[in-house]
């Protein structure tokens, strides 16, 4: 872990944070500590979502004193006030993917239209 300079906040997350990294990802509390400090800077929250269903998944997780961010496959779940990070868990396999008709699970639909056009 990179050290702080003395104008930078340290950010202690939950018990309960590594944990979950450590059993839904796999994740060492070093290794952890990294992902969520990078999720607190680089991660998405809703208002950054292109698509609807990738913002109503997010929206559905911001609560009260809650913040859920997007990063990596994981959706973060921060302190609003701290970014303290409280638990994280994957994201569906659909998030972040453009959908449309014809990607949406029938992978031959579309040549069964051509055909009957």
């Amino acid at each position: 872990m990179r050290s702080l300079k003395s104008t930078e906040e340290y950010t202690e997350n939950s018990r309960h944070s590594y944990v979950r990294a450590k059993e839904r990802a796999g994740l060492n509390r070093k290794r952890a500590e990294r992902l969520m400090e990078l999720a607190r800077y680089r991660g998405i929250g809703y208002e950054d979502c292109k698509w609807r269903l990738d913002k109503e998944f997010l929206m559905n997780r911001t609560g009260d004193g809650a913040k859920a961010v997007a990063y990596n496959g994981y959706c973060f779940i921060l302190n609003s006030e701290t970014l303290e990070c409280i638990t994280m868990y994957s994201l569906p396999r659909h998030f972040g993917k453009k959908k449309t008709f014809y990607e949406s699970g029938n992978k031959n639909a579309f040549e069964f239209e051509e055909a009957y056009v």
